[in-house]
C-alpha cells in the first residue's frame, strides 16, 4: 500500500474533497492544496496519522525550514513505526503458533494464548529491540529539539514583524 509519506499530494482541490481523500486514502500520489493543514486518519500499520501542510504563497525561508522539519520528522516517526509494527506482528504470530504448535500453551478465552504468555512474550521483544528503540528516542529528541527552535524563531520573528 503506497503511503502519503512517500509521495507528495499534488492537485488542487476544495478542503471537503482533500478531507474525504485523506479519509479514504485515495489519489495518493497527488498534493492538496488547501487553505488549512490538514491531518490525515492513522496509517492502519505505523499508527502514525499524515499530515498536510499548508505551503503558503509568502512562506518565509524559515518557516519552509520549520514546515519540511516538520514533514520530515513525520516521514521519519512513520517509517520506524511501520517497520517496528511489522516486526512485532510477524514475530506475534510465529510465537503464538509455535506455542500452539507445541502444545503447552496457557490457553486463555477463545482457544487463543493466555495474557501472561503475551506479556512474556512482549517483555522478550521489548528487550531485543532495546538499541532499536533507544536509537529511536534520541533521534526523535533531537528531532523534536530542532522542531521547537525553530518554531520559536519563526514565532519570534513574526512577533517582531507584527509589532512594526
Amino acid at each position: 500500500m503506497a503511503s502519503l509519506w512517500s509521495r507528495g499530494w499534488r492537485a488542487s482541490r476544495s478542503v471537503g474533497e482533500a478531507s474525504r481523500s485523506l479519509a479514504s486514502g485515495a489519489n495518493q500520489s497527488k498534493r492538496v492544496n488547501v487553505e488549512t493543514s490538514m491531518i490525515g486518519p492513522p496509517h492502519p500499520v505505523s499508527n502514525i496519522s499524515p499530515i498536510v501542510l499548508v505551503e503558503p504563497e509568502n512562506e518565509q525561508p524559515m518557516e519552509r525550514r520549520l514546515r519540511l522539519h516538520h514533514m520530515a520528522m513525520n516521514e521519519r516517526n512513520h517509517q520506524f513505526w511501520l517497520a517496528h509494527n511489522q516486526l512485532f506482528e510477524k514475530e506475534k504470530d510465529e510465537f503464538t503458533a509455535q506455542r500452539l504448535k507445541s502444545g503447552d500453551a496457557a490457553l486463555g478465552d477463545g482457544g487463543t494464548l493466555s495474557p501472561d504468555e503475551f506479556a512474556a512474550f512482549y517483555k522478550d521483544f521489548l528487550v531485543s529491540r532495546k538499541s532499536a528503540l533507544r536509537s529511536y528516542n534520541r533521534a526523535w529528541l533531537a528531532d523534536i529539539s530542532q522542531y521547537t527552535w525553530l518554531s520559536l524563531q519563526v514565532n519570534i520573528r513574526k512577533l517582531v514583524t507584527w509589532k512594526r
